[in-house]
This record gives structure tokens, sequence and C-alpha cells, in this order.
């Protein structure tokens, strides 16, 4: 054999292995993007799951605000101005009811306390 022929053979294995370790790295690479892609997908997913709940939170808060009495006349009723009575009893306790109802909503407290506590 000649030698011009062994330094083309081994020229020849010289690229092969060098486009080989390419085409690894490429893979890997890729392999990498993927992972990356996919983990930013769920990452982004559960943000729109955390936002969304959010959202009805708020949402479902705002409805109980709406919804709720003024609350500067709850202070009027807690100490009243005027001598003579305007408003019945039970009109003032149901109206004091909704505003602790609307208060406890809003602070996130819940309906009903644990016994004991």
């Amino acid at each position: 054999m000649n030698i011009w022929a062994i330094v083309g053979v081994l020229v020849a294995t010289f690229a092969a292995g060098w486009q080989g370790a390419n085409w690894q790295r490429d893979s890997v690479e890729l392999a990498i993007t993927q992972a990356a892609n996919k983990a930013g997908e769920q990452s982004r997913q559960a943000m729109q799951q955390i936002a969304s709940q959010s959202g009805q939170r708020l949402e479902s808060q705002l409805e109980a605000i709406r919804n709720a009495p003024n609350k500067e006349i709850y202070r009027e009723l807690v100490k009243p101005v005027f001598t003579n009575v305007c408003l019945s009893a039970e009109y003032v306790s149901l109206y004091n009811t909704a505003v602790e109802n609307t208060e406890r909503i809003l602070s996130g407290k819940p309906e009903k306390e644990m016994p004991g506590h």
C-alpha cells in the first residue's frame, strides 16, 4: 500500500470522527433545547393557573364588596349621633352581620372558627 493511500484513509477516518462528534454535539444541544422548552411551557402553564385562581378569588371578593352595605353607616350605627331611632333593631343586626361577613371574606378568614379556639 502506498503512503498516500494510508494518509487518505487516516484523513477520511479523522473526518468521519469529526463529523460524528459534530452530530453528537448537535444531538445533545437539541435534547437540552427540548428540555428547556418543555420546562418553560410547564412553568408558563403553572403561572397561568395561579393567575386564573387569583383572578377568580379577587372576583369573588369584589362581588362580596359590591353586595356589601356601606361601611360608614355601620360606624354611625355603632356610635349613634341621633337621638331618634330611625332603624329597627332587626335591621341594624342584619346590617352589622352583612358588614362582618364582608370583612371576613376580604380578610380570608374561615366562616366558622375551629372548636377550642
